[in-house]
C-alpha cells in the first residue's frame, strides 16, 4: 500500500480541533486555591505545573531540588527528601509551609509506597482534594478485554514497613500499596490509573527504550514495515490531556479512581496518525505477524505497540473518566508532540535503534528492517 491510498483511509476524527477540559468547562479559579506539586520537575510534572498556573492557581513545589533545577525558580519550592527512613524529610518542612491549608495536592510518585503514607500522615487535615497518578499494572489480572475500575487489584504481600523495604518491590506492587495507603487514610482523593504515558517529554532522556519509536520511525521516512495482524490495538494517553482532567477533577471535586487512556484504537488508525503528523513514509509494508517473528521482531519486547497476550493489554474501559469529563486529544497532536521531544533532544537525529553496545536490543534497526522488507517482498513473488 502507497502513501496515498492509505491517507484515503483517514477518518474527519482525527482532525477534529481539541479543546481541553479546561476550555470546554470554563475553567478559571478565581480563589488562588493552593496546589502543592510534589516532584513538578520530571516528566509530566511541568505540564501538571504550567495547567494548574493557566488556570489561576497558586502553585508550590515540594522536590529534593535535584532534577531539571532550572525550571520553576519564579515558584515557591519546598525541598525535601520523601525518601528518608522515620519522616526525617518530611520533619524537616518549614512550619509556615506545614500549617498551610493546601486545597489540591498532586502526587506523581512511584518509588517506595512507605514515602505516600509517611506524606499524608505528615500532612493529615491539612489536604483538600490529594490527586495521585497511579497505573493500570495495579489490576491482577489482565486476561480479559475491558477492564473497569472494579476489577480486583493485584493481591499484596506483608505492606513494607520501611521506605527501603517497599523499594525492593517492583514497579506494579508499589503502585498498588500506595493506592491501598491513599484508601486507608483518606477519601478526598483521585486516583489516575494511567496507561502508557506519552509526552513532548521523556521519562528517561538517557535511555532510548523511552524515546518514541514509532513517531521517530515515521519522521525518517523510507520504507517501512508494519505488523499485518488481526484486530491489531493500541491504547496510550496523552499527558496533555491527563493533566487537564486532573485540573477538571480538582474544579469540579470530582473524587474516585478512574482508567485513564484513550479509546482502544485499532492500529491501522494510529499508523493513520503518524502519517499525518509526519507525511514522510515513501511506502508501507504491512508483514504477517508471524513472518515477523520468525525473523526477530518480537512482539513488544522489539516491536512497540504490539501486545497480543494479555488480551487485555490495549483493551482498558475508559468510560468512566469520558463521563467524569476525560477528553483525550486527536493522536496526531500527541504525535506531533512527541516528535518535537526528540527533535529537541536529538537534534541531529542521530539516535541509533538495535542492538546496543552492551548486547541489549532496543527496538530494531533500519539495516534490519530492509533485510525483513526485502525477504518479504521476495516470499511475495
Amino acid at each position: 500500500m502507497n502513501k496515498r491510498d492509505f491517507l484515503k483511509t483517514v477518518g474527519a476524527a482525527s482532525i477534529l480541533t481539541f479543546l481541553s477540559p479546561s476550555d470546554v468547562f470554563g475553567i478559571h479559579n478565581d480563589n488562588s486555591k493552593k496546589v502543592l506539586i510534589l516532584g513538578g520537575r520530571g516528566f509530566l510534572g511541568p505540564s501538571i505545573v504550567k495547567e494548574f498556573l493557566t488556570s489561576g492557581y497558586e502553585v508550590t513545589l515540594l522536590n529534593r531540588g535535584k532534577t531539571n533545577t532550572h525550571l520553576f525558580n519564579n515558584l515557591p519550592i519546598i525541598i525535601c527528601d520523601r525518601e528518608k527512613e522515620n519522616k526525617a524529610g518530611l520533619k524537616a518542612i518549614d512550619k509556615k509551609y506545614k500549617d498551610t491549608y493546601w486545597d489540591i495536592v498532586v502526587d506523581t510518585w512511584q518509588k517506595s509506597p512507605k514515602a505516600i503514607s509517611d506524606f499524608l500522615d505528615e500532612f493529615k487535615g491539612r489536604i483538600g482534594h490529594y490527586h495521585y497518578i497511579s497505573s493500570i499494572s495495579v489490576y491482577g489480572n489482565w486476561n480479559k478485554k475491558f477492564i473497569t475500575e472494579n476489577d480486583p487489584l493485584k493481591s499484596l504481600p506483608k505492606r513494607p514497613e520501611s521506605i527501603a523495604e517497599g523499594m525492593k518491590h517492583r514497579y506494579a506492587l508499589r503502585k498498588t500499596f500506595a493506592e491501598e495507603a491513599i484508601r486507608e487514610q483518606i477519601d478526598n482523593y483521585t486516583i489516575y490509573r494511567s496507561h502508557g504515558m506519552r509526552d513532548f517529554r521523556s521519562v528517561d532522556p538517557s535511555n532510548i527504550i523511552d524515546e518514541p519509536f514509532w513517531p521517530i520511525r515515521f519522521y525518517r521516512g523510507g520504507e517501512i514495515l508494519l505488523p499485518h495482524v488481526k484486530n491489531h490495538h493500541i491504547q496510550a494517553v496523552d499527558v496533555k490531556s491527563l493533566v487537564s482532567f486532573i485540573v477538571l477533577c480538582s474544579h469540579q471535586n470530582t473524587f474516585g479512581e478512574f482508567n485513564i487512556a484513550c479509546e482502544p484504537t485499532p492500529f491501522k488508525d494510529y499508523v493513520s496518525s503518524l502519517i499525518h503528523a509526519t507525511a514522510m513514509p515513501e511506502k508501507l509494508y504491512w508483514i504477517d505477524g508471524e513472518f515477523l517473528i520468525k525473523n526477530g521482531l518480537i512482539p513488544y519486547k522489539v516491536v512497540p505497540f504490539w501486545k497480543p497476550k494479555p488480551e487485555g493489554s490495549y483493551y482498558f474501559n475508559v468510560q468512566k473518566a469520558v463521563e467524569a469529563g476525560f477528553v483525550h486529544r486527536p493522536l496526531v497532536d500527541m504525535i506531533k508532540d512527541q516528535i518535537e521531544g526528540y527533535k529537541y533532544r536529538y537534534p541531529k537525529n542521530d539516535i541509533i535503534f538495535g542492538k546496543q553496545s552492551d548486547g541489549q536490543v532496543k527496538y530494531y534497526s533500519l539495516e534490519h528492517e530492509k533485510e525483513i522488507i526485502k525477504k518479504w517482498v521476495s516470499r511475495q513473488r
